[in-house]
């Protein structure tokens, strides 16, 4: 677990701070200075609320597919009623076309080598488009690498106009979805599997960056009814509730099911036995799976011959784990329970989760989330690594799922904050594991190796190799650190909450998740937004000496502080006396404004004989070996606490259904 810094044996003590003469000009760092953010107005509030005039737009689905096992195709229909909620009038909209990463002479397959993970792996396929209309009139798209824009002859009205797209539609499936998708054999993992359309904000206008393949996705929410056609030995897991088991299961399966979601306990849908009878025999004919999933920004699918089906429940929400075995691993035995805790864990932490059920599906996909739904690698025999990847990827339902940030812009919004809170799960799991260490050699390897990038690139400009460092961990450690060491643990998860209510279900960017923080917190933090996610530079604060003296009859220590680099900090140090005694003393970030050198002068009882920075080590100083002088006291173990009470449920609103 994860705590705010200890006090050792007294309370902290008084501080004089002096600083040798020095002026802004004559400061190369600057490194306090206020962070203005974008003009606030009646859409983005300057306290990092949605505004009275804040509006997004609406897309809501209705598609019929058909998986052809025989071609590996999905073929169907869609028709998208889309809803422009924004005070403009439109005389354009423009669409996602993800499977035309798989085009020869993709954007995407010059930008990423062919055989990485976010690759094509040679792959040649994409979307065929057929029958393509807006409101019941043909017309012609105009298709630009993975996106299309379709020109309006009709121009559509703001606030509240509509209009209706519809298309017929094939694409290849991908044995290798760049991570995100994909097929093993008879078992098929189906995402990005119909032209969505793009996301229309208060900030960019239309957001038209292409899919490359490592950065991820921005959707409207809506509603999506979907209909998967397969073949009749299949079975179906998708986003959202199966509208009709008794159709498709057996009649035991089907009570199964719904016994399942009224117990806590894990109920097996289907049994090992009958997965393996299903494999065993012969296919013939088809059945069509229903599914609806309300308030959501995407939809997936998966299918199979032979999966085995556990299932329980969490406060009325079905929790499911769908997989092959034994290729799954025996650890997916224990899959269902694994993804019940994940989502009671960040239910309690942030916000209920609001959706009807929750699936992970093993599969040749490392880890992918979608709607009430996620991908994730095939296991081993033990149970902790499978967690670790259902953790993250169902804390993912909470970032990007409700909050819809812009994943391709923005990596760090839903992997930082994803990643931040899987510490939380994690320590909560296996008592006396410690997250941050592991986040700061992340980042730490990353910066000794010149591939690291600011926070804020865009996902497809990082160096792959430094993604999961750029994109996850050191934004998740900066975000520990901001809890422990700068705000609180009570102001952060205050923040984090407040963060979660007022964007459930919207789009936010940086700047009001930055001023939510700013705001509940009570605290300018534009040093730290700064320094940790718009720059490079490593936090690196050293004590240089320590002397002791009288001054006016009682004994001080003078603590001689040095900023090495660019970054400012509010620093903690533990003082050891010579009787072995400790006391902790906090020196606020306002020191650094105009210098780079402190000496803190600190009234004393007895000798101090060592010094020790970061008590609390949960504080990305990349250079330890300058953080100690003398007998120096031990830190404290990283242990810590998340979030106390039970956090508040936050339904989807209405969002103006017709």
């Amino acid at each position: 677990m994860l705590v705010v810094p200890r006090f050792a044996n007294s309370a902290p003590a008084p501080v004089t701070v002096t600083r040798p003469p020095a002026s802004v000009a004559d400061d190369p760092f600057h490194g306090v200075d206020p962070f203005d953010w974008p003009s606030p107005s009646r859409v983005r509030t300057a306290s990092g609320a949605p505004g009275s005039d804040y509006w997004q737009q609406r897309a809501d689905y209705t598609i019929a597919a058909t998986l052809d096992t025989t071609d590996k195709t999905v073929r169907g229909s869609v028709s998208i009623r889309y809803t422009n909620n924004s005070p403009d009038t439109l005389r354009f909209v423009w669409l996602q076309l993800d499977q035309n990463l798989y085009k020869p002479g993709s954007k995407g397959s010059f930008v990423f080598a062919a055989q990485s993970r976010f690759g094509v792996r040679g792959f040649q396929g994409g979307y065929e488009i057929t029958g393509l209309q807006v409101n019941g009139r043909g017309t012609v798209g105009k298709v630009d690498d993975t996106m299309m824009r379709i020109d309006l002859d009709t121009p559509l009205l703001p606030k509240g106009g509509q209009l209706t797209i519809g298309m017929q539609y094939s694409f290849a499936v991908p044995e290798h979805g760049s991570d995100r998708m994909g097929r093993d054999s008879s078992l098929y993992l189906v995402a990005q599997w119909y032209p969505r359309m793009a996301v229309y904000d208060d900030t960019r206008g239309w957001n038209t960056d292409p899919y490359l393949g490592q950065g991820e996705f921005y959707l409207e929410y809506g509603d999506i009814d979907y209909t998967v056609t397969v073949p009749s030995g299949f079975i179906v897991a998708g986003s959202g509730t199966l509208q009709n088991p008794r159709d498709v299961l057996t009649t035991s399966q089907a009570e199964r099911l719904e016994r399942a979601s009224r117990m806590t306990q894990v109920v097996q849908v289907v049994t090992a036995d009958e997965a393996a009878a299903r494999r065993r025999r012969g296919i013939t004919g088809t059945k069509s799976w229903r599914f609806r999933a309300e308030h959501v920004r995407d939809a997936a699918w998966a299918a199979a011959p032979d999966f085995r089906w556990d299932a329980t429940s969490w406060d009325g929400v079905l929790i499911q784990a769908l997989y092959e075995s034994p290729k799954a691993g025996q650890a997916w035995e224990s899959a269902a329970e694994q993804t019940q805790w994940a989502i009671k864990t960040y239910s309690d932490l942030w916000m209920r989760y609001p959706y009807p059920q929750a699936t992970s599906i093993a599969g040749p996909v490392a880890g992918m989330e979608y709607p009430m739904l996620v991908m994730v690698g095939y296991g081993t025999a033990d149970p902790a690594s499978t967690f670790s990847t259902i953790d993250h990827e169902q804390g993912h339902e909470w970032f990007p799922m409700i909050v819809g940030s812009n994943e391709r812009r923005h990596a760090w919004m839903d992997e930082g904050f994803n990643t931040f809170q899987n510490a939380f799960s994690n320590e909560r799991r296996n008592p006396g594991t410690v997250a941050f260490p592991a986040y700061l050699s992340s980042w730490r390897q990353a910066v000794e190796s010149g591939r690291q990038s600011p926070v804020m690139t865009p996902a497809d400009r990082i160096d792959p190799d430094a993604l999961g460092a750029m994109a996850y961990r050191k934004p998740g450690a900066v975000l520990l650190a901001l809890r422990s060491g700068v705000i609180g643990r009570d102001a952060m998860d205050r923040s984090m909450r407040e963060y979660v209510r007022r964007w459930a279900f919207k789009h936010p960017t940086p700047a009001d998740f930055f001023r939510t923080v700013e705001n509940v917190s009570g605290q300018d933090l534009g040093w730290f937004w700064r320094a940790f996610f718009y720059g490079t530079d490593v936090l690196d604060i050293a004590v240089d000496g320590v002397t002791m003296r009288q001054a006016g009859g009682e004994n001080v220590v003078e603590v001689h502080l040095r900023r090495a680099t660019s970054i400012p900090f509010p620093v903690t140090m533990r003082l050891k006396f010579d009787d072995r005694t400790t006391t902790d003393v906090r020196l606020p970030v306002e020191i650094w404004t105009r210098t780079d050198r402190y000496m803190a002068t600190i009234p004393v009882r007895r000798s101090v004989v060592g010094v020790r920075l970061w008590p609390d080590p949960s504080v990305p100083d990349v250079n330890s070996a300058n953080d100690v002088w003398g007998d120096a006291p031990p830190a404290d173990t990283p242990a810590g606490s998340a979030a106390g009470s039970a956090a508040p449920a936050v339904r989807p609103p209405n969002q103006g259904k017709p």
